[in-house]
């Protein structure tokens, strides 16, 4: 008997630690959009997601920029990073999350990597440029991200080009590999005044409105440079009340087929659980819950009845071990794994 439950408590232990070194989002370029830059103190900036962002998920930004061969300096950046893990409960499409120098959220932390990002974070009022990636192949982050960058966006307030080498010089940059300053939507923002390496504006924010019909449409508008307002000053008007107005999530009106993740527009956590499991739900009508032990038989079913709401489950009662969730909607029927502790 102390054998087989050695043995539970090891398969358990290890289902744990796959669960929570995989769950986290590998993002794409594009996947999020960084639509205010300012570069005067308190140094702020903001991006918003379209996609969902499992908890514990890492995403770096830097002022570091890159050389013309569309990586960092292999002798090193002089600048600096932080790196934001995604909180529990994830974030949805669309959320807005804010950075404050003067006081950054708790999601926020300094990163600094030894010969490669050698600083603190400071974005410069001559204009800089805020380099968003994540660790290749470790979206849960790592100690050598930027070593191994996959670069995600690219804002820039010193050019409107990114032909220049950030090796050279702090404040500017080339183009990161990956991402394209070309065409609509593109994943390299140039928000300076003109074409020239510190053609530069302080400060620039996206000027709204904030509704979108598609991911695509959203994608598009914020990435097009004519939608912005730059300022000298942070007091100065209408960039200032632009930047009061930001609001917490972007609003996507309709979800094209494309678009439409059903197995990410529907998050269980926490996964592992002792009990309590929140489906979070991104607006999609669900119909019922079903949920079944390794051998099929089903212990517990939850009616839905077409909420588009959040919805918490009490699983308290089950045995510790695997169950599998089916999760029933107007767009389809998604499977996804839960271990009761």
């Amino acid at each position: 008997m102390r054998t087989k439950l050695l043995s539970f408590i090891c398969l358990i232990a290890a289902l744990f630690f796959r669960f929570t070194t995989t769950a986290q989002t590998a993002l794409n370029a594009g996947d999020i959009v960084v639509f205010w830059v300012q570069t005067d103190a308190p140094d702020s900036f903001a991006f918003a997601t379209f996609v969902n962002l499992s908890p514990g998920t890492v995403i770096y930004f830097t002022d570091c920029g890159v050389t013309p061969a569309g990586n960092f300096d292999p002798l090193g950046c002089g600048e600096g990073a932080v790196q934001y893990t995604v909180p529990a409960g994830g974030l949805d499409i669309g959320d807005i999350v804010k950075y404050d120098s003067s006081s950054p959220a708790p999601e926020f932390a300094p990163y600094v990597e030894a010969g490669v990002i050698n600083v603190s974070f400071s974005l410069s009022g001559l204009g800089d440029q805020l380099t968003v990636f994540q660790a290749a192949g470790s979206p849960g982050g790592s100690n050598t991200a930027g070593s191994n960058p996959n670069f995600i966006f690219i804002a820039s307030t010193a050019s409107t080009l990114f032909n220049a080498d950030g090796s050279a010089d702090n404040n500017t940059t080339g183009l990161p590999m990956g991402l394209s300053d070309a065409g609509l939507p593109r994943t390299a923002l140039g928000l300076g005044a003109g074409p020239g390496p510190e053609d530069e504006h302080d400060n620039s924010v996206f000027q709204g409105p904030y509704t979108f019909s598609t991911i695509n449409d959203a994608k598009i508008a914020m990435t097009n440079p004519a939608n912005y307002t730059p300022a000298a000053a942070i007091s100065d008007s209408p960039y200032n009340t632009q930047v009061l107005f930001i609001p917490s999530r972007i609003s996507i009106t309709t979800l094209s087929a494309e678009e439409f993740d059903l197995d990410g527009a529907i998050v269980m956590h926490p996964n592992p659980s002792r009990g309590a499991v929140t489906i979070k739900n991104n607006g999609v009508i669900l119909d019922v819950i079903q949920v079944s032990d390794m051998n099929g038989r089903v212990v517990g079913v939850f009616e839905l009845n077409g909420s588009t709401s959040n919805y918490v489950m009490d699983l308290s009662d089950l045995s510790d071990g695997m169950y599998l969730v089916r999760i029933t909607s107007d767009q389809g029927t998604v499977v996804k794994r839960l271990i009761k502790i």
